[in-house]
């Protein structure tokens, strides 16, 4: 059997490597991935306080009387977007809702208070 020339060996050895780089870049990739999807879903999850019927129905009329013109009646949208199912956090609704979207949404912080926030985001997270 004749000896392997070494420029072959060095060639395979450097595939071999190049294959567990490349493989371990995969893996922590996915890692990191899934440590990002984890906090995503955990801070959705942890953010949503159980809903008080009360505050549903106050955030309801709330509703009704500033947000369903663009929103529609159901929340489904009109002019702005579906409200269904919603995965910012409470408190990002709650400043979406005081300041507004520049040229998409009014700010409400003058005609609105902070239990009036409340009480929409409540109503918003029992929407299906």
């Amino acid at each position: 059997m004749k000896p392997v020339p070494l420029e072959l060996k060095a060639a395979f050895c450097s595939v071999f490597v190049a294959a567990l780089v490349v493989t371990g870049t995969l893996e922590a990739a996915l890692l990191v991935r899934s440590g990002i999807e984890g906090t995503r879903n955990t801070a959705a999850t942890t953010a949503t306080p159980a809903i008080q019927p009360a505050m549903v129905t106050a955030g309801a009329k709330l509703f009704a009387l500033n947000c369903s013109h663009c929103h529609a009646d159901d929340a489904t949208g009109d002019e702005g977007p579906d409200l269904h199912g919603l995965t910012k956090s409470d408190e990002r609704i709650k400043a979406i809702i005081a300041n507004g979207i520049k040229g998409e949404m009014p700010s409400f912080k003058k005609k609105l208070g902070e239990a009036d926030e409340a009480a929409l985001v409540g109503f918003l997270r029992s929407l299906r």
